[in-house]
């Protein structure tokens, strides 16, 4: 054996850290086919280390398809071990009803994190049941895409229903919701642990009636569709917030300016809007703004649409004192105008 031999490694010589970050890239079939029957050790880490989890994709597929697949990864004994299930169907086809059909979420003790695409209002009830959620004990990270098809049957107070008890789940810190209509919250009573929040669908009163129930909240991302009546009663901020982004669909400045002066300790903003018309008075505001209620802020993120002949005067307010340091970037947005994306930051 020659020295050049000795020195040269195999895959079995790796360790079993590096050999798990390998085959998560694998899809189960390909894992099974490539190492499961190899030796002793590498079907010890695939089936038994602690370390090992899987990851399952379901894209679309016909009922019969999706049945064999759950078939196999129950008969190599992979439910327990499964950590992340992503379902992303046509509208043809009904995988997720029958995935929860066939094998019920609650039989994955084990998954910390959940992506269902396209779901209907009553898929999502048989699946989010009380039973079902008690069982998900590991479950972190959620992300749900509704059908942008609205049922009857009293719809509305049955989708905010479902929405308080998913977001009152104990393990449940990171959440991804997008709905047909907007969020109202108006069902949420118990307080959630939720500290991820992004949401597509809602107004500024509906984020104050979450902030009631979300003292854990560190970052939310909302898109602002909706015109709502604010209540003028004392509103609390959750402390925790510390990053904040807004897409603005409709024009709201003054609502916007008083939501901004209640986040004291806010370090990371970020404000989109898609108007094409946005008034220079308020874009010259954004810096007395900043230092009078904001005064924690460390990054500031502007993106909107700007006619070409106002780029100029729209950007010359951006240039701040004190420290923030300045950068822009352009993106051509048609005949006349830009996207014009602004970052402020300061250290």
């Amino acid at each position: 054996m020659t020295f050049e031999t000795k020195l040269m490694a195999k895959f079995e010589d790796l360790s079993d850290e590096i050999i798990i970050s390998i085959i998560e890239y694998l899809s189960l079939e390909d894992l099974i086919l490539i190492f499961g029957k190899l030796n002793t050790r590498l079907s010890y880490i695939i089936f038994d280390h602690p370390w090992t989890q899987h990851q399952l994709y379901l894209q679309t597929m016909d009922n019969n398809t999706l049945k064999k697949k759950l078939d196999f990864i129950e008969n190599m004994k992979l439910i327990t071990r499964i950590s992340l299930i992503k379902i992303r169907p046509f509208s043809i086809y009904r995988s997720i009803e029958i995935f929860n059909q066939y094998k019920p979420l609650s039989n994955f003790v084990n998954l910390q994190a959940l992506s269902l695409n396209n779901i209907t209002l009553d898929e999502a009830e048989s699946i989010f049941t009380s039973e079902c959620l008690s069982k998900l004990n590991n479950l972190t990270h959620l992300c749900i895409i509704f059908s942008f098809g609205i049922e009857q049957n009293n719809y509305s107070q049955r989708f905010e229903c479902l929405i308080s008890k998913i977001l009152i789940h104990p393990s449940l810190r990171h959440c991804i919701f997008r709905t047909a209509q907007s969020l109202e919250f108006s069902q949420l009573q118990s307080l959630s642990f939720v500290e991820y929040l992004n949401i597509n669908y809602c107004n500024f009163q509906s984020l104050y009636t979450l902030f009631e129930f979300t003292p854990y909240l560190r970052h939310l991302t909302a898109t602002i569709a909706t015109i709502n009546e604010l209540k003028t009663e004392q509103i609390s901020i959750p402390s925790s917030i510390n990053s904040l982004k807004l897409i603005l669909c409709i024009s709201l400045y003054d609502e916007l300016t008083n939501f901004l002066k209640k986040f004291s300790k806010l370090q990371k903003l970020n404000i989109i809007t898609y108007s094409i018309i946005e008034p220079l008075i308020f874009t010259s505001s954004w810096f007395k703004l900043i230092t009078e209620y904001l005064p924690s802020l460390t990054q500031f993120r502007r993106e909107s649409n700007v006619a070409l002949e106002n780029i100029a005067s729209y950007v010359e307010p951006f240039h701040w004192p004190n420290g923030w340091q300045f950068n822009e970037k352009r993106i051509a947005n048609g005949s006349n105008y830009s996207r014009v994306i602004i970052i402020n930051t300061r250290f």
